[in-house]
């Protein structure tokens, strides 16, 4: 079988925007994946794509254009990855607020696989979103959205990255980030201010109690007990916010058209 030049140029294409994809999106991001497993995956799956998806009807001819498409192909999987990182960011930031409040905030580490300095609970609910992201097989629904890219955007063609409508899209994912970690959060920072509340009560009752001391040894297991209580329900909204994932992702194919 004879290889030519322009099916390599194809699958460099297709190899792109796979690395795009891999440069955002979680797990395949994870620095605990190795990168030579990373790669081979890569290559795997470009290679599974290489005679099956859409072609441009102009493929780059010279270097310089082919260098522009690769960007491009790299830009769209990069946005692909990044709609997906962005739900496991939202829980992680509730977790955080959470955090703050039940004054676990300086209980920070540094975790070598992220790169990041990392609190306990919003580890937790990042870990905890991970695992019900793999149950209801959001990791499937990331590689078809890959797959059905190459339906709408074509290997080679040409995507504004530039139009109104993409920021816009991405103005409202960034509210969604902020409305959905303070959801998220909400009932663990309801509860943390009653006690608070029953705090200053005692401390007019009782001045000799120190609760201030008290504070940090009950806000913790309060926060804890208040996790268990709602995670049934940050449950039901993980899968809420794959369904929104999916649903970004036909909005993102139907924004750079």
């Amino acid at each position: 079988m004879i290889i030519s030049l322009e099916q390599l140029v194809v699958l460099l294409l297709i190899l792109g925007r796979i690395a795009g994809v891999f440069i955002q999106a979680p797990i395949f991001s994870s620095r605990s994946f190795p990168v030579f497993a990373k790669s081979a995956l890569a290559v795997w799956i470009a290679l599974l794509l290489w005679f099956v998806t859409p072609i441009n009807a102009t493929l780059p001819q010279t270097p310089g254009a082919f260098v522009f498409s690769l960007v491009i192909e790299v830009g769209i999987g990069f946005v692909i990855g990044f709609i997906c990182n962005l739900i496991f960011l939202m829980v992680q930031s509730g977790g955080e607020i959470a955090d703050l409040q039940m004054g676990l905030s300086v209980a920070t580490t540094l975790d070598p696989i992220f790169g990041a300095v990392i609190s306990i609970i919003g580890r937790l609910a990042f870990f905890l979103a991970l695992v019900i992201f793999i149950i209801a097989d959001g990791h499937h629904l990331l590689l078809s959205a890959l797959h059905q890219s190459f339906t709408a955007f074509p290997v080679g063609s040409m995507v504004n990255f530039s139009s109104p409508e993409l920021a816009v899209q991405m103005i409202n994912l960034g509210t969604m980030f902020w409305a959905t970690a303070i959801k998220l959060a909400a009932p663990i920072v309801l509860l943390i201010f009653l006690a608070d509340f029953s705090f200053g009560i005692v401390s007019r009752v009782a001045p000799q109690v120190n609760v201030f001391m008290l504070g940090f040894q009950v806000k913790p297991a309060i926060g804890l007990i208040g996790i268990m209580l709602t995670l049934p329900f940050i449950v039901k909204y993980v899968n809420y916010l794959i369904e929104f994932m999916a649903g970004q992702f036909i909005l993102l194919a139907q924004t750079l058209k």
